[in-house]
């Protein structure tokens, strides 16, 4: 067809369209609006209402599918095209897609975990499966609960501010099912449960996902609610697009578009005013191009506007109120269920919510994040409305399956070397409370990490762990025999292994108290060969046995590129055992006690201040050089009692007590993208809290750049630093999450 031609149909079309408008003049012309799903493209739905309210079009009926439920059913509710799109630029959709929870809601297990495992993979049946959804969808729910609070008692959506409908899957049969009664938040979130990025909704007793795998153009249900015109925006995929097959997101949206794509010949030929804006450029996921699609939704918003203005001359107006976001809700009564293996009193715990208070929406999220990021639970869903006059918060939530977890990670440093991270993890392995978790890591030497812990919340929590440690290096060691006298770097094979019980209590999430009893074996074998024994000499090799406490603070938003709070890690050992076969050691009791704490003061949007401070020492004699501070090297998870100091060698320099200093900026060049300018001061020496050594100056002082980037498997980090002391350039390598 020429341009020409095109131009007359087009005009032609118009023509009927006002013809039709014509013969009803007479009477007030209801309009029903289709809003199709598109997941990210659905964004164009909001560019396209802000020209229907230009042009002055009342709508009087919604349907939507997936994203077009969620504009839909917003919309329904009484919010204007500007609110939801104010909506949309104050939000990280891909944040909150992903379930990204604050750092600041996990317990101190859960944040260790989320710094340490890359991957984790349930275990069914003995098989390693991949997770059959992204994302659970918590954030995106607890979101409708939110923005849908007014209407939550609104059980027809028939009577909400615009009616609304929208469809959903039925898992099970395969059939549609329209939701256009119930709970709108879990109406609207069925719908737009789109597989693989979000889990199954259950809504009463039927499994539902996303409505575009059977209708992702709902006009059927609209034609049989006495509409006079209907609009339909479709931003479905173009299955005829070969571009959309090169990314998984694209292949979804073309295998949700196969069924529906073929009807929409016919559903297009119902609909009066049909709008596709042109969206070929973006898929499913483009949710970081909002602007570039909701541009693209006005666009095509204008090309309709004679149709709309045509059809606005028909009808009455009717104003749409500005409504406001409800910050708060009152809980008159909190109703939450007991699980096999978690009683009512955890869950209530964790949600930190009592009867009778008003609360923040904020206050709510952080609630249920607390639950979802304890990973016991499956996505779950709750009920926030009005029982019998009053305000009931409702939930039962679903536990997980997957008790059985594989989990990996990558790492390498200068100390260790490179390693890899396989762990198992066991859920209630003998207790319905409990977890198992061992850690094997492949390098060079062999080394683990077991640990079993009987979880009893805010009570006193009783756990057991094992450690083993095993690396070369170049720490200047102290050996004292009938033959030898020696304190100078020596190349030494160091195996560290620690066996501990302990209890502990939690105060929040951000901080734990505890204490318990250690069983160490430190053998420091050395490579200096001993002609009168005809072996190698060892630095240590013997059992201690201590007692042990600890306090730990950590409300950082990230722990290794922070932008918020602060962190303290202290602890105290004393020993007052040894066992060892050298006949050459008197054992005394000794103490060690150190402390590690810092804070983050964000300067703006892209510079943040970090720093810290540190400091330890020993009381009495502490037997052998195993226990003394370390200073050098950068980026290695903590062992023994070594510190990091950038611009000095592993193990650089030694004694029983030590003080530092450390300050940071850090400018985020790009998203994921840092550059860090680091200090660092220090002194390590003996007893030099007896001698007053730490006020007379500094020993050692380093400056260092780094430039670090942000990864799915950890922090990858490349770093400079110069201190006088060692006299030349040193580079430090760091890859992955630090075990």
């Amino acid at each position: 067809m020429n341009t020409y031609r095109m131009k007359n149909h087009k005009a032609l079309l118009f023509f009927f369209f006002s013809m039709l408008i014509s013969a009803q003049a007479q009477q007030d012309l209801k309009v029903g609006l289709i809003l199709s799903g598109g997941g990210a493209k659905g964004i164009a739905h909001v560019g396209v209402l802000k020209e229907i309210e230009r042009a002055g079009v009342r709508i009087d009926y919604i349907g939507g599918t997936s994203m077009g439920a969620i504009v839909g059913g917003l919309y329904a509710c009484g919010y204007t095209a500007s609110q939801l799109k104010e909506m949309l630029a104050t939000t990280n959709l891909t944040d909150v897609i992903n379930d990204k929870f604050d750092r600041d809601v996990m317990s101190f297990d859960a944040k260790e975990d989320a710094s340490r495992y890359a991957i984790t993979l349930p275990i069914v049946k003995g098989r390693i499966q991949f997770p059959l959804s992204l994302s659970k969808g918590q954030h995106v729910y607890d979101m409708f609960v939110q923005l849908m609070h007014e209407q939550r008692n609104t059980q027809d959506f028939s009577k909400l501010p615009i009616p609304f409908y929208c469809v959903a899957t039925d898992i099970n049969t395969g059939e549609k099912t329209v939701l256009d009664k119930g709970y709108l938040p879990l109406a609207v979130n069925a719908s737009s449960a789109l597989p693989t990025l979000f889990s199954p909704v259950q809504v009463e007793d039927r499994m539902l996902i996303d409505g575009g795998i059977v209708d992702n153009y709902p006009i059927d249900e609209m034609l049989s609610k006495g509409m006079d015109v209907i609009i339909g925006v479709d931003v479905q995929t173009n299955i005829s697009s070969t571009d959309e097959t090169s990314t998984l997101s694209g292949v979804l949206s073309r295998i949700a578009s196969f069924q529906t794509q073929k009807q929409m010949a016919s559903k297009k030929a119902k609909t009066q005013i049909y709008i596709r804006p042109e969206l070929d450029a973006f898929n499913i996921l483009s949710f970081d191009n909002q602007k570039e699609i909701m541009s693209q939704g006005v666009l095509a918003g204008k090309k309709a506007r004679p149709q709309l203005l045509a059809l606005a001359k028909n009808q009455q107006p009717r104003g749409k109120e500005q409504k406001e976001i409800p910050p708060s809700f009152q809980l008159d009564r909190l109703l939450v269920g007991t699980t096999p293996n978690y009683k009512a009193n955890y869950l209530q715990g964790k949600l930190r919510l009592k009867s009778k208070n008003i609360y923040s929406f904020r206050k709510l999220k952080e609630g249920m994040s607390n639950l979802a990021a304890t990973q016991n639970f499956d996505a779950f869903r709750y009920t926030l409305k009005t029982e019998n006059g009053k305000e009931v918060l409702k939930m039962t939530p679903p536990e997980t399956k997957h008790t059985t977890l594989f989990r990996g990670s990558l790492h390498y440093d200068k100390l260790v070397g490179a390693l890899a991270l396989v762990n198992l993890t066991k859920k209630h392995a003998f207790l319905k409370n409990d977890e198992f978790s061992l850690d094997i890591m492949l390098g060079a030497y062999f080394q683990y990490a077991l640990s079993y812990f009987i979880d009893k919340g805010e009570f006193w929590s009783v756990g057991l762990s094992a450690k083993q440690h095993q690396f070369d290096t170049t720490a200047p060691v102290s050996l004292n025999t009938d033959q030898l006298a020696i304190n100078k770097p020596t190349n030494t094979r160091v195996l560290v292994q620690k066996n501990t019980w302990y209890v502990q209590t939690l105060f929040r999430e951000e901080v734990v108290l505890g204490v318990g009893l250690a069983h160490e074996h430190n053998v420091f074998k050395t490579n200096i060969f001993d002609t009168q024994t005809d072996r190698f000499l060892y630095a240590d090799n013997a059992d201690y046995y201590s007692a042990l406490g600890y306090l730990k603070v950590d409300t950082r938003d990230d722990k290794f590129y922070p932008k918020k709070g602060g962190f303290f890690d202290g602890d105290i050992n004393y020993y007052f055992s040894e066992n060892s076969s050298r006949e050459d050691i008197n054992f005394t009791p000794f103490l060690i006690a150190k402390a590690n704490m810092g804070a983050t003061l964000p300067l703006n949007s892209k510079y943040t201040l970090m720093f810290s401070t540190s400091g330890g020492f020993t009381v009495g004699d502490a037997t052998s050089s195993a226990f003394d501070y370390a200073f050098g090297g950068y980026g290695n998870a903590p062992v023994l009692n070594y510190q990091t100091f950038i611009g000095l060698p592993q193990q650089h320099v030694v004694g029983d007590s030590f003080v530092k200093a450390e300050t940071t900026v850090d400018y985020e060049l790009t998203p994921n993208h840092h550059l860090k300018m680091m200090l660092n001061a220090g002194i390590v020496s003996d007893d030099i809290f007896k001698t007053g050594q730490w006020k007379s100056g500094i020993d050692y002082y380093s400056a260092g750049m780094a430039y670090g980037l942000e990864t799915f498997a950890g922090p990858l980090e490349l770093t400079a630093a110069y201190s006088p002391q060692f006299g030349r350039l040193l580079f430090h390598v760091n890859i992955g999450w630090q075990f």
